[in-house]
């Protein structure tokens, strides 16, 4: 059953060619409705062929979950900085074609040309095909926004899976089915690759499209060089025993360009760092591999203990995968959103920065586009209220709640005083709720003269942020501001 996949280092030597080669065996196997099982067949095939193919899986698939939670980390940070501040779906879409096609290939040939499972990971990823993806900038888009994270401020335990409807299909089938170790890390393994190669091409698209240098892919250096191995009886029978023995010789040597250019890379989850020279080892564990003592002491501490020099099985290597990574010692004040509700790009950017830094209360853009921070005070009730109504808000995408919170900015910002310190105006809040919770201008307008009615009803003229606690007084150079004195109203268009 063994599939003549096009070699990574044709990925540098003729790009295009290398893509069309691939799309032509994408369009085959992706034709058949078991286009997923053939895949899956080849991957199990090959791990029962291995040495130590079942233990080294195990370990390898413990890795896959973090470093792909960590990419996608940092893709969606930066993504969330160049939708907010770039207007990247903007400019992406007035791109012509031509120019998507250049940066997409040439972040392809670049990640598939690092590692021989990334590169053969592309059977597994019939969405990335070359012309759809340039020729329609919202297909780009659509598959940036699935790998992009609801909150960046951490590193999850699990990253954002790419919905297929032949892969869903196939694994949920195969989960119910699967018995053994082999089956079951064959295909987490098999669907954390595909998520892997699908984040990493779509980052190196979007830094080539911005003239950043690429993202760095840290390789694990192999135990031990690459072997030339005989031609395989298939091979030869499909091309020729000559050629057959040609295509293994020009194997080994792209195999070994690969292992020049492999590091140690530290199994700490969260740490970064490489040595080009053999990392600190110990005698229990082969393969586990720290740059520093701290690392292995840290490790230590975590679920690394339990498994150490141990057998491995699919459960326990699933369980050291979802302890928590290097990420915010405790939970974020804005949690991930509930009941269905999906944040919009410029919601989780806003989520994002708030989580990054706590003793913010909000993010506003002003009438420059520059974006100021603003902060109640620690251990003010505005704080305290605000606060928990913006969670609300940002969780549950609760239309009361957001109504709230924008009446509750408009106010704070209606006065002459504070929009020329900061240049926030209720108008530059109403726009801003409206791209972040995906309301309609008249809409938003409408709900925050609805909260200010209410407020003028109100006995002592609270706004509804301080309904049922005393009214707070708000200390400033000029004096004393109170906040039932104050009242939204929009200028006129």
């Amino acid at each position: 059953m063994r599939i003549l996949f096009p070699l990574p280092q044709d990925a540098l030597n003729d790009p295009v060619k290398w893509n069309a080669d691939w799309e032509l065996f994408i369009n085959r196997e992706f034709a058949q409705p078991n286009g997923p099982a053939f895949c899956f067949n080849i991957a199990l095939e090959a791990l029962r062929d291995s040495q130590n193919g079942l233990r080294d899986k195990l370990e390898d698939c413990q890795t896959l979950f973090r470093s792909t939670c960590a990419i996608q980390c940092s893709l969606t940070r930066e993504a969330l900085d160049h939708f907010a501040d770039d207007n990247f779906e903007k400019k992406w879409m007035l791109a012509g074609p031509d120019e998507r096609d250049r940066h997409i290939l040439g972040a392809m040939t670049a990640v598939c040309s690092k590692a021989r499972n990334l590169h053969d990971a592309r059977s597994y990823c019939p969405e990335i095909r070359l012309m759809s993806l340039s020729r329609d900038g919202k297909v780009f888009l659509a598959l940036l926004k699935c790998v992009m994270l609801e909150d960046a401020s951490f590193i999850p335990t699990e990253p954002n899976s790419i919905p297929n409807a032949a892969w869903d299909a196939f694994a949920g089938i195969q989960k119910l089915s699967s018995e053994g170790d082999e089956e079951r890390i064959v295909l987490a393994t098999t669907l954390l690759l595909r998520t892997k190669l699908i984040s990493l091409i779509v980052h190196f698209t979007m830094r080539s499209f911005f003239g950043e240098e690429a993202p760095s892919i840290n390789v694990q250096k192999l135990d031990h060089k690459p072997q030339r191995a005989s031609p395989r009886p298939e091979l030869i029978e499909v091309v020729g025993a000559k050629a057959a023995k040609a295509r293994m010789k020009e194997e080994k040597a792209g195999a070994m360009d690969m292992y020049r250019e492999q590091l140690d890379i530290c199994s700490y989850a969260g740490c970064a760092k490489t040595a080009s020279k053999p990392s600190v080892r110990f005698s229990r564990c082969t393969r586990c591999a720290k740059i520093e003592r701290e690392c292995q002491r840290a490790d230590w501490k975590g679920p690394h203990k339990a498994i150490c020099g141990r057998a491995l099985d699919f459960d326990s290597v699933s369980e050291v995968a979802e302890h928590p990574t290097h990420g915010p010692s405790s939970r974020p004040h804005i949690g991930l959103p509930v009941n269905g509700f999906k944040r919009s790009i410029l919601l989780v950017h806003q989520v994002t920065q708030l989580n990054l830094n706590p003793t913010v209360d909000y993010y506003l853009w002003n009438v420059d586009n520059e974006l100021k921070t603003l902060d109640f005070g620690p251990d003010s009730y505005p704080h305290f209220k605000f606060r928990e109504i913006r969670e609300g808000a940002m969780t549950t995408g609760d239309p009361l709640q957001v109504a709230v919170i924008a009446h509750s900015l408009c106010i704070f910002f209606s006065s002459d005083r504070m929009q020329d310190k900061m240049g926030v105006t209720p108008e530059t809040i109403v726009a801003q709720m409206v791209r972040e919770y995906g309301i309609e201008t008249d809409d938003m307008k409408k709900q925050v003269l609805e909260m200010q009615m209410a407020q003028d009803y109100d006995p002592l003229h609270r706004p509804p942020l301080f309904w049922g606690a005393p009214l707070p007084v708000w200390e400033n150079d000029n004096g004393v501001w109170k906040w039932s004195e104050t009242r939204v109203t929009f200028n006129s268009p």
